[in-house]
């Protein structure tokens, strides 16, 4: 991560990051929880979510490192069936239930001594942004919002993966159906690919789908040993994963079992040193769900300062629709970022974007203290 100067690289080595837990429904949500040293009394917080069945390793540590570096607590959690929370079966997602996390995680830190419950401000990313803008139209005591290339429109974002691969969405679909009424007799979920290629029935198929999400994931992360024996077969897919995956060895000796349910053919992901698991695969019955959902219709029903951050060349959440929902409000300042869906996760869109956001959450925050 590249920081301005040396005093900001102080601040960060300063800023401390503990594993918490927080009750959601039947289970526990996972979450790091940044805080700084000496809190010089109630500080302001950032509940951070990721998007479509993303981990919190997926580079979210680098924006709350900036954050936590401000001054500001920070909660950066993991959806339930996801991640390092709990839940079962897994690899499910379930808006509702996703939604229910934000607001469980906003009850959560309203609880803690070190927050300042009227600055608190939530932060989303992709699927994430979609879910901070509903949240945000049902809690009006929230200080402000970010929304990180979000998804806001299923229609629009159906039709983007139309265009992209007519037959794998047939393909999705279908699958969303098997799974679905397989659900009713507690059959195992049918798995599909959250990233992928055109043919494959991926739920984000877009060009730099592949390429992307892998960049997000930190280096030395490891590929399951059946997904890497079906990559030394594929060559051309194998290129578009980024430097930072590692194959596992095809005759490697017995590998060992995790904690993201049995070894989707799509991809199970183990961090450098065995410090996450995770899996490029979702429960297909998402895809019935999908394009169903419209987050970005709750911007106008809600008056909490929002900052948009849009990337125009978003295949998977078409940055025009967004800016439509966003038309007219006076609440909402939409900034613009020439890159695709991944782009502004990392490199100089990354560093835009972050100072961007900072200066928008510190308006907020100082505006919410007089």
């Amino acid at each position: 991560m590249e920081i301005g100067g040396s005093a900001d690289r102080r601040e960060v080595a300063a800023v401390q990051r503990r594993e918490v837990s927080f009750p959601s429904g039947q289970d526990e949500c996972a979450a790091w929880l940044y805080t700084a040293p000496d809190p010089d009394g109630p500080r302001p917080m950032v509940i951070m979510g990721h998007g479509l069945g993303a981990v919190r390793e997926m580079r979210l540590d680098a924006y709350a490192e900036r954050f936590a570096a401000a001054g500001w607590s920070v909660l950066v959690f993991d959806y339930r069936h996801l991640g390092a929370s709990g839940g079962e079966p897994r690899q499910i997602l379930d808006i509702g239930r996703q939604r229910a996390d934000w607001h469980a995680a906003l009850a959560f830190v309203r609880t803690l001594p070190e927050v300042d419950v009227n600055r608190i401000a939530l932060w989303g990313s992709s699927f994430g942004g979609g879910h901070v803008l509903r949240v945000s139209s049902e809690d009006t005591r929230i200080a402000a919002v970010v929304a990180q290339c979000p998804f806001t429109d299923g229609p629009a974002s159906l039709r983007a993966r139309i265009r992209t691969g007519p037959l794998s969405v047939v393909a999705l679909t279908v699958a969303g159906i098997l799974d679905t009424v397989g659900s009713w007799f507690g059959a195992k979920p049918i798995l599909l690919p959250m990233a992928g290629t055109s043919w494959m029935p991926a739920f984000v198929a877009s060009p730099d789908a592949l390429a992307g999400a892998s960049a997000l994931l930190p280096a030395g992360t490891r590929l399951s040993r059946r997904t890497s024996a079906v990559l030394k077969r594929l060559p051309l897919v194998r290129a578009q994963l980024s430097k930072n995956i590692e194959p596992t060895e095809i005759d490697g000796g017995e590998e060992p079992e995790t904690g993201v349910g049995r070894d989707s053919i799509w991809g199970v992901l183990r961090g450098p040193n065995g410090e996450f698991e995770a899996a490029n695969a979702l429960a297909a019955r998402l895809a019935l769900r999908l394009p169903l959902d419209r987050p970005g219709r709750a911007l106008a029903r809600f008056s909490t300062p929002t900052l948009l951050c849009v990337c125009d060349n978003d295949a998977a959440a078409p940055a025009k629709t967004t800016k439509r929902h966003a038309q007219g409000l006076a609440h909402v300042q939409v900034q613009s970022y020439v890159c695709d869906h991944f782009d502004i996760y990392v490199g100089e869109h990354f560093e835009r974007a972050v100072r961007d956001q900072l200066s928008f959450l510190e308006r907020q925050f100082d505006h919410t203290a007089q």
